[in-house]
């Protein structure tokens, strides 16, 4: 039987892959927080899912919650376990609602408030809810306005009281 013996080029071959990979794998395990300049590592660099809340700073959490939401219904009630950050909801017509922000430092003009239909507590298929920034037709202590609509396909689009809505405000 005819026995393998590596030649002298692959003993050397072998020991500096050797050498080489495990050089590699002391150095990674050295580099520590300290040894970092600042801005080296890139939001590129971060694996996903490998940054959780608990590792960022408090106002860098602090600024990525909601600061107030609410959920209207039908009625134009805000539902009370669903809301928090509004102090009152009014629809002086047809379709219009005007929101009132209990917390007085969230300044509605400076936020980009998201408005969406909850589809299992409104009562028509064809339907959508609206921002309405200057809050047209709300009285003056309103904070936002929302328009809900209600359409028929080659129709144009009505004001409408089928559409429950929450909104969200960063």
């Amino acid at each position: 039987m005819r026995r393998l013996i590596p030649s002298p080029a692959m003993v050397v071959a072998l020991l500096a892959l050797l050498l080489a990979t495990g050089g590699v794998g002391y150095a990674a395990g050295q580099i520590r927080t300290k040894d970092l300049r600042d801005g080296a590592v890139t939001s590129v660099k971060i694996r996903d899912g490998a940054v959780a809340p608990a590792d960022l700073a408090p106002a860098t959490r602090a600024s990525m919650r909601a600061r107030a939401w609410a959920n209207v219904d039908l009625e134009a009630q805000l539902v009370e376990s669903r809301t928090k950050g509004f102090a009152s909801v009014t629809r002086p017509r047809t379709g219009v609602y005007c929101l009132t922000l209990s917390d007085d430092t969230l300044d509605p003009a400076t936020t980009a408030p998201v408005v969406t239909v909850d589809w299992d507590a409104s009562a028509a298929p064809n339907i959508t809810a609206h921002l309405s920034t200057s809050a047209h037709q709300c009285p003056e202590s309103a904070d936002l306005g929302v328009r809900t609509y209600a359409w028929v396909a080659g129709r144009n689009s009505k004001l409408a009281d089928t559409v429950a809505f929450t909104i969200v405000v960063p």
